[in-house]
């Protein structure tokens, strides 16, 4: 199986006497048969209010992914990590709102966000993605509320 480190030690230099970069790359990739499995690492930035570093941490992830032939409706799996200073009913509209400006319906990914004290940098947003970019097209199937029995 092939394995594709995207960007290691993007970060830079540590002041560090045992590592001269960290211990991470930005996104790995594994070739498997049918598709490429993408596993992109927390991303943040530290500009701007919470839907301004969602939307460019989501436009970085975009970029990324097209590296590898794929894009942002390849992804199947998010995790939102939001200082919950910031994590109000409202904080969560709002990323959702900029949500929709990336995912389309039905590509949805299935999606966690999770309140946590502090972030690096003093970011209000951290993302992490996964993504399957199939070598051929999606075939997808939708099922909704109406579709189960609660």
């Amino acid at each position: 199986m092939k394995k594709i480190a995207l960007l290691p030690g993007l970060l830079g230099e540590l002041d560090s006497d045992s590592a001269d970069e960290p211990q991470m790359s930005y996104a790995v990739a594994t070739e498997h048969d049918g598709y490429r499995r993408v596993v992109c690492s927390g991303n943040t930035h530290q500009e701007g209010t919470r839907r301004e570093q969602a939307r460019t941490i989501l436009e970085y992830f975009e970029e990324g992914l097209a590296a590898f032939g794929g894009g942002i409706n390849d992804v199947v799996e998010s995790r939102w990590y939001v200082r919950e200073d910031v994590l109000s009913r409202e904080g969560q509209v709002a990323l959702h709102e900029v949500r929709s400006e990336f995912f389309e319906r039905p590509h949805y990914p299935a999606s966690t966000m999770i309140g946590v004290a502090s972030l690096l940098d003093d970011a209000l947003v951290e993302i992490e993605l996964i993504a399957e970019i199939p070598d051929d097209e999606w075939e997808i199937e939708t099922i909704g509320l109406h579709d189960v029995n609660v």
